[in-house]
């Protein structure tokens, strides 16, 4: 738990920065860590390499002093040796700088101190008597001077031992000295990453701002942005799918404006269509109905003024005939605003009506199949495709100039699907469909789109209109529930 607050702690603080930083942060980081580690491994490496080199040259220059201070002996007195180690100390002391011998001594068979290049080298740590051995020695020693390596070589012809002592100090100024170019070498990487990083982080936010602002400007309603393709890369084709999406929305935002003002024009149409509706309905009663009610008003008063039976008898034959007269004409208002056998007998019974009268009155032949067809559909269903057929043959009549019609009914499983077409002249669909005057066929698709249906509209010039309809049964059942 306590880790997981402090890695949401830390990635708050690291998630706020900007990808640049971002960028520059992993670059430098990644430097630097390396630059230590090299620092570091080098360091060791050559340490143990220096010190492995001046151990095997001191080794040798004990050997080759060795020889020489053990031939002084035999021949010459303890003043004689202890020229021989002061020139010999002087010698590879150089100038003063950088010494490598730090002290050379030589001691008789007792540990007793018989020569010395440099007295005042000797520290107790130093003279401590080795062990009997046979072999050169190695040991390391910290003195006053610093850290040394001190190996001791027997002296086999005169006796005793000859120790010398070598600096380690010019390790460690090697050391140092290449620690630091190591170093102004990380400085010099981590200036060169930093340009590099900065110009990184330039190529690929440069793009990236870019998209941010045109999403921002498309977040507002302006689809019109477009962002310029920086490279022939990756981002690239981001941009380029960026452009296109863009495009994509302003064509399905002007399709989408185009619907509404069809839309809106097809509830106005549609407003106007029912006044009109209301005000035929308000004539046909007026002038048809209220008459034929008026004259059967004056037909019974005629028939209370009757003297004798034969008389009645003929006014209640006109009555009778007015009566009739009056039902056939509300009958017919009745069948113009909602046929009753659609509601009675089901939608294939009440468009065989429709189709019979739809050949009479146009002269068009209509092929009618329906198949699989259960007795009752939803009803909405039923109205929707007994509207929606209807207009499409009343537009058949008057723009398609076709002498046959087919029409095909059929229920799958899940869905109903209709297909209306004609051999009239056609027309140029895409252009068509959506256009002002395309209200008929934009209020069959309006239709259609409320059962969650689909209308497909395939017309050529000169070929022909077919008509694809399919509603699910399942939403139209669910709805209807």
């Amino acid at each position: 738990m306590w880790e997981s607050r402090w890695f949401q702690r830390f990635w708050g603080i690291v998630g706020a920065a900007s990808v640049r930083v971002k960028v520059l942060g992993i670059v430098l980081g990644v430097i630097v860590l390396l630059g230590l580690f090299v620092m570091v491994q080098m360091r060791q490496a050559l340490y143990g390499t220096l010190e492995a080199a001046l151990q095997a040259q001191g080794i040798d220059l004990a050997q080759f002093v060795g020889g020489r201070v053990d031939d002084a002996r035999l021949c010459c007195d303890a003043d004689m040796v202890t020229d021989v180690l002061e020139g010999l100390q002087e010698h590879y002391s150089g100038n003063g700088h950088n010494t490598l011998v730090d002290y050379m001594f030589v001691t008789d068979e007792n540990g007793d101190l018989i020569a010395a290049s440099d007295a005042d080298a000797l520290t107790p740590e130093v003279i401590r008597p080795t062990v009997p051995f046979s072999e050169p020695q190695v040991r390391h020693l910290k003195t006053a001077q610093g850290d040394v390596i001190d190996i001791t070589m027997p002296l086999p012809q005169s006796g005793g031992e000859f120790r010398i002592g070598l600096a380690e100090d010019n390790i460690e100024q090697i050391v140092l000295v290449v620690t630091t170019q190591i170093i102004s070498l990380t400085l010099v990487m981590v200036a060169v990453g930093f340009v590099a990083a900065f110009f990184l982080t330039w190529i690929l936010t440069r793009p990236l701002l870019s998209l941010l602002d045109a999403t921002r400007t498309i977040a507002k309603g302006d689809f019109s942005v477009q962002v310029p393709r920086w490279a022939n890369d990756e981002i690239g084709d981001l941009s380029e799918a960026f452009n296109a999406m863009t495009r994509s929305l302003a064509q399905a935002e002007r399709e989408r404006a185009e619907r509404e003002n069809l839309r809106a024009s097809y509830i106005r149409r549609v407003i106007t269509a029912q006044e009109d509706e209301r005000k035929r309905i308000a004539r046909e009663l007026h002038d048809s109905t209220s008459q034929s009610l008026t004259s059967l008003l004056v037909g019974l008063r005629h028939l209370e003024e009757a003297s004798d039976p034969a008389t009645a008898k003929a006014r209640l034959a006109e009555i009778r005939k007015t009566v009739n007269g009056t039902l056939d004409e509300v009958h017919a208002l009745a069948w113009q605003l909602r046929p009753s056998v659609l509601d009675d007998l089901g939608l294939a019974a009440a468009l065989q009506r429709y189709i019979g009268d739809y050949q009479t009155r146009y002269a068009i032949q209509v092929d009618f199949v329906f198949r699989n067809l259960a007795e009752r559909l939803p009803i909405e269903i039923e109205t929707t495709l007994y509207r929606v057929i209807q207009e499409g043959l009343t537009n058949i009549a008057r723009h398609a100039q076709a002498q046959n019609a087919s029409i095909l009914l059929e229920q799958r499983s899940a869905s109903v699907r209709v297909i209306l077409e004609d051999n009239g002249v056609g027309f140029d669909a895409e252009t068509v469909t959506y256009s002002q005057k395309s209200l008929g066929l934009q209020g069959m698709r309006e239709r259609v789109a409320l059962l969650n249906g689909k209308l497909v509209i395939e017309s050529q010039p000169g070929q022909g209109t077919s008509l694809f309809i399919e509603i699910p049964l399942t939403e139209a059942k669910e709805t209807s529930a």
